[in-house]
C-alpha cells in the first residue's frame, strides 16, 4: 500500500467523518427502537452478566420446564412493547454478542425485566461498522487504488440499506468487520504469502463463531484462499501446513461453544442446536436473496443497492476474463458469492431475515464502486441507462403524506432529457456529445447521493411526519448532527 499524500488523507478523513455522522444520526430511531430480535441479545447479555444465566425470548421448542415467563414486556409502561415468551437458560445462540451489547445495556442501568432501549444497545455497532467503512476503504485501496477506497467508503455510508443495516445490534454487523479483516489478511497475503498475515485469521473466525455460529464460516474461505495461493507458487505442502494451522487453531473456539451449551444445559442445547442446524432452505434462496432488499424484516425498494448488486453480477459474469494485474479483484468477488452461499446453506429459501445478508454488504459496496467506475468510463446508451434508472431511484423515498411524488409528466420529461445525450451519441458518435452524456451520469451520481443523505439524515422525520412513532432515550452519540448542512435539510 503506497503512502497518501496530504490531500488524499483530508478527503479520506471527511468522507469517514461525514459517513460516520450519518451513521449515527437519530441511530436508535432508524431501524425502528422496537426491533425484538435486538432484544434476544440484549437480556441475554443482560441476564448473563447479572445472574450468570442467559434469558430471553425464543420461539423454538425449549422444554416447558425452561419457561420463566410468558406475557407482555415493555419499557417503563409504555411503547416498545412486545409479547414474548422468556427461556432459562437461552441457548438459541453463543455468547459473545450478547455480552457485548448486554455490557453497554448494564452500563447504562438497563433494567433486563423491561425492553432495553435501541440507543443503548446500538452504540457499539455504529462504531463497529465505523471500523467496517474503514476495511471497505482498505480492501478497495489495496486492489484498486485510492479513488476505488474513497468510492466504496462513500457508497458504504450512503446507502440507506447498508447504513440502517449497520446500526442493527445483530450479531451479523460484527461479523460482517470480522469478515472484512479476514479478507483484508487475505489479499495481503496473496501480495505477499507471510504466515503473519494468517496467523489473527483464527482468532477473528473464533470471536465471530462465538457471536453466532455462521461466523466460523470465515475458516472454510481463508483456507481456501491460502491453499489456491500456495498451489499457484507450487508450495502445496506448506500450503497444507497453514491450512492445518487455520483449522486446529479455530477448533478451541468451537470447543468453547459447545461446553458453553453442555455448561448450562445439555438436554436443551441438543435440541436447540439441531433445529438451528435443519433450517428449511432450497434452490429458491438465490432469486429470493435478488428479489428482497431489506434491513429489517420488509422491503426497502433502494436503488443503490440494487445498483451493487446489478454490478455484482456484471463482476460476477466478468471475473474469469480478469487481467492479472486485476487478479486481486477475484478475491473480492468471491468473498461476495462465497457468503451469499452462506445465506443460501444457513438462512432459509424465504426467509426475510435480513440481517443474515450484513457479512455481504461491504464487498457490495466495493463492487458497486467498481460498477460506478465502469460506467464513467464506458458512458454509453446501456450505461446511462442503468445510471439514470438506478441511482436517482431513491427520490421515492422522501415522499409521506405531506410531500408528493414527483409528477408523471415531469418524470417523463426529465427522463426524457436525461437520457437524450446518449441516445443522440449513439447515431452521431460526437466527443461533445460523449462529454455531455459522461456529464449527465456524473449529475446522476451526486444528485442521488445527495437524496441518500437528506433521505438517511431525516428517515425518522419523513416516517413519522404522518403517524406516531416511539421515542426512547437518546445519546451523545445519537444526537451528532451537521452543524450547517442540516439548516439547509427539507422541512418534515
Amino acid at each position: 500500500m503506497t503512502r497518501l499524500s496530504y490531500p488524499k488523507v483530508i478527503v479520506f478523513l471527511f468522507v469517514l467523518v461525514t459517513t460516520f455522522i450519518l451513521r449515527a444520526h437519530n441511530y436508535e430511531k432508524v431501524p425502528t427502537p422496537n426491533h425484538l430480535d435486538e432484544m434476544l441479545y440484549a437480556w441475554s447479555g443482560l441476564s448473563l452478566i447479572e445472574t450468570g444465566t442467559p434469558v430471553s425470548w425464543s420461539t423454538l421448542d425449549y422444554p416447558k420446564r425452561a419457561e420463566v415467563f410468558k406475557g407482555v414486556i415493555n419499557y417503563k409502561g409504555g411503547k416498545p412493547d412486545a409479547s414474548v415468551t422468556l427461556y432459562k437458560p437461552w441457548l438459541d445462540e453463543p455468547p459473545l454478542f450478547s455480552l457485548l451489547v448486554g455490557e453497554f445495556a448494564h452500563l447504562y442501568h438497563a433494567d433486563r425485566n423491561q425492553f432495553v432501549p435501541s440507543s443503548y444497545i446500538r452504540m457499539p455497532m455504529v462504531i463497529i461498522s465505523t471500523l467496517t467503512s474503514v476495511l471497505v476503504f482498505l480492501i478497495a485501496f489495496e486492489v484498486s487504488g485510492f479513488v476505488s477506497g474513497i468510492l466504496a467508503m462513500t457508497i458504504y455510508g450512503f446507502t440507506p440499506i447498508f447504513v440502517f443495516a449497520s446500526r442493527n445490534a445483530m450479531p451479523e454487523t460484527l461479523i460482517a468487520f470480522l469478515f472484512a479483516v479476514a479478507i483484508f489478511l487475505i489479499i495481503k497475503f496473496w501480495k505477499n504469502p507471510s504466515i503473519y498475515y494468517i496467523l489473527p485469521i483464527p482468532i477473528l473466525a473464533g470471536i465471530a463463531g462465538l457471536s453466532k455460529p455462521t461466523g466460523f464460516f470465515i475458516i472454510p474461505i481463508a483456507i481456501f484462499m491460502v491453499f489456491w495461493r500456495k498451489y499457484q507458487d507450487n508450495q502445496i505442502v506448506l500450503g497444507l501446513k497453514y491450512c492445518t494451522y487455520l483449522l486446529l487453531a479455530t477448533l478451541p473456539f468451537i470447543g468453547f461453544f459447545y461446553w458453553y451449551g453442555f455448561h448450562f444445559d445439555a438436554e436443551i442445547f441438543k435440541i436447540i442446536t439441531t433445529i438451528q442446524s435443519n433450517r428449511p432452505v432450497g434452490f429458491a434462496s438465490l432469486a429470493w436473496f435478488f428479489i428482497s432488499p431489506a434491513f429489517e424484516t420488509k422491503i426497502l425498494i433502494d436503488g443503490w443497492y440494487i445498483f451493487c448488486l446489478v454490478s455484482a453480477i456484471f463482476l460476477m459474469f466478468s471475473a474469469s476474463q480478469f487481467s492479472e494485474k486485476d487478479k486481486l479483484r477475484k478475491i473480492v468477488v468471491f468473498a461476495f458469492v462465497y457468503w451469499v452461499s452462506v445465506v443460501m446453506v444457513s438462512g432459509g429459501e424465504r426467509d426475510l431475515l435480513p440481517w443474515y445478508r450484513f457479512p455481504i454488504f461491504p464487498f457490495m459496496a466495493i463492487l458497486g464502486a467498481w460498477g460506478i467506475e465502469y460506467i464513467l468510463k464506458n458512458v454509453n446508451l446501456f450505461t446511462s441507462f442503468i445510471a439514470v434508472g438506478l441511482l436517482l431511484g431513491n427520490r421515492v423515498l422522501l415522499v409521506n403524506a405531506f410531500h408528493p411524488n414527483i409528477s408523471a409528466t415531469n418524470y417523463r420529461i426529465i427522463f426524457a432529457l436525461l437520457m437524450a445525450p446518449s441516445i443522440i451519441n449513439t447515431i452521431f458518435q460526437k466527443k461533445w456529445l460523449a462529454k455531455l452524456s459522461k456529464f449527465v451520469v456524473g449529475l446522476a451520481i451526486i444528485t442521488g447521493l445527495i437524496i441518500n443523505l437528506i433521505y438517511i439524515y431525516m428517515a425518522f422525520e419523513i416516517e413519522c411526519q404522518s403517524k406516531t412513532c416511539t421515542f426512547v432515550p437518546t445519546t451523545p452519540l445519537s444526537v451528532v448532527h451537521f452543524p450547517i448542512i442540516s439548516k439547509f435539510m427539507p422541512k418534515y
